[in-house]
């Protein structure tokens, strides 16, 4: 029965005027694959079903008869191996990047706003606000094994409860009815949007899942199919790297910018090799690595089409670069380059970084302002920034506000400094950003000295309640 179903098949193609290298050609795919359709080793993906019905002049519902089930010895995940795929965000290449003697939980009394600091890692750990002994506030990485075996109900309350992914049931599934790279870059999108909302803890883990079904995928594809599976996939590796840039892990961070530049390369993207390029850039200048953020801002500027959006943003991160290097009359001016880039007349449709606007720009002077002592300037740069954020950017807000909390410690006092702070804390927490965190660590080092101020014992109290504590 099942030969003679195959026979259809063959029969049906011939009649067409099809060759299986012709029939391949029209499909997309490999000869290899149109073979394996007709000996039942291989099923067409749901979205191939209605072109090949049309190519064979047959209809949908007695071509999936004729196709019927798979041999029995094919494997659903393919043979061999291949259904166990291994990505970059697999164990093996976690162990790579992780220290193997992080700190466990001893000594440590977790916080009693369970979550709260709370930053996925690459390997399944979390990153975790500690206060010490002598009132600093440090970031120390709890590997996995500590996670699971935890130490009290608040502990257990930490790993397990509201801040534990629920990132799986965010997205829905991916469409059978349509084309994956189409249903794929819909789901990004959805997940994008979650994390302007809920931060990178929520989402980290299906943006990694996603990756792994992209190359899976990929095994079965050829010709633009693969090429645009490949596409994708570039794009969910950069996003994976903002994921944990801004979880504050930054190896992972690199980890997959690196993977994304491979990937936009390899399919042939320049606007997309630019963009990763910048970003590369972006990281660069969190990590305080001044002469890679300028070199990395060049090299994404010379991607860049010339005056476009993308080559303002590789100025922006470069600008950050010479201020970290103490250049104020470069950083200014790299600044003013990128807001003229801005102002021009697009020569093609806004494409990647539409965010990239006026304000944003002001924004990232602004902090370049502050770290150059330059506080007046700064406040009013993130002020502006702030009042231009469309609503749902809760957590940039969150960063502006821990940054100008900072340079309002020194024009406008603790009291207000401290009461922005508390603002931006809100945030952190619902988030998990470690953007936000760090920025508020780094402003509790210098408000001891004024702990008899309500508004700072006030925000000191409730940042505490985000630690766990040394003991």
């Amino acid at each position: 029965m099942l030969a003679a179903r195959r026979e259809r098949l063959i029969a049906l193609r011939v009649s067409a005027g099809y060759t299986q290298e012709t029939l391949a050609a029209a499909m997309d795919v490999d000869r290899t694959t149109v073979g394996r359709w007709e000996r039942g080793a291989w099923l067409p993906r749901p979205w191939q079903m209605p072109k090949l019905a049309a190519l064979l002049n047959i209809g949908a519902a007695e071509l999936a008869g004729l196709l019927g089930p798979l041999e029995p010895t094919r494997r659903a995940g393919g043979s061999g191996t291949a259904g166990a795929v291994t990505s970059p965000g697999d164990i093996t290449e976690q162990d790579r990047l992780r220290a193997s003697n992080e700190p466990g939980l001893d000594g440590i009394v977790p916080p009693t706003g369970a979550g709260g600091t709370t930053m996925a890692l690459m390997d399944g750990g979390v990153r975790v606000g500690c206060r010490t002994e002598d009132g600093r506030i440090i970031f120390v990485s709890i590997p996995r094994r500590a996670t699971l075996r935890g130490t009290t109900a608040a502990g257990t309350a930490l790993f397990s409860g509201p801040s534990a992914p629920g990132a799986r049931a965010l997205p829905p599934a991916l469409s059978t009815d349509m084309h994956p790279v189409e249903s794929l870059r819909s789901l990004r999108r959805s997940l994008v949007e979650c994390d302007n909302v809920l931060g990178p803890r929520e989402v980290v883990a299906t943006a990694q899942e996603h990756v792994r079904l992209i190359q899976q995928l990929r095994r079965e594809a050829s010709g633009q199919d693969r090429k645009s599976l490949l596409h994708v996939q570039a794009e969910y590796a950069e996003f994976c790297s903002w994921l944990y840039q801004d979880s504050g892990d930054h190896r992972a961070a690199q980890y997959w910018t690196d993977r994304a530049a491979d990937w936009a390369n390899a399919c042939g993207d320049l606007e997309l090799a630019a963009y990763i390029m910048a970003r590369k850039a972006q990281l660069a200048g969190d990590m305080r690595d001044s002469v890679e953020a300028i070199d990395l801002a060049a090299s994404a500027q010379r991607l860049a089409r010339p005056g476009s959006r993308l080559s303002a943003m590789g100025a922006v991160y470069g600008a950050h670069g010479h201020a970290l290097l103490g250049d104020e009359l470069t950083a200014q001016r790299t600044f003013d380059q990128a807001l003229e880039l801005l102002a021009r007349p697009p020569e093609a449709p806004i494409g990647r970084g539409r965010w990239l606007n006026e304000a944003y720009i002001e924004a990232q002077r602004a902090r370049s302002l502050s770290l150059l002592g330059r506080h007046h300037e700064a406040v009013a740069g993130f002020d502006r920034a702030i009042r231009s954020l469309p609503a749902n950017y809760r957590r940039d807000r969150g960063v502006y506000l821990a940054r100008s909390a900072a340079s309002q410690l020194a024009t406008q006092g603790p009291e207000q400094a401290a009461t922005t702070a508390h603002a931006a804390l809100s945030i952190a927490a619902g988030t998990g950003s470690a953007r936000i965190f760090t920025e508020l660590a780094c402003l509790d080092s210098k408000l001891p000295k004024w702990q008899a101020v309500p508004e700072v014992a006030r925000f000191r109290q409730a940042l505490d309640s985000y630690l766990f504590h040394e003991v």
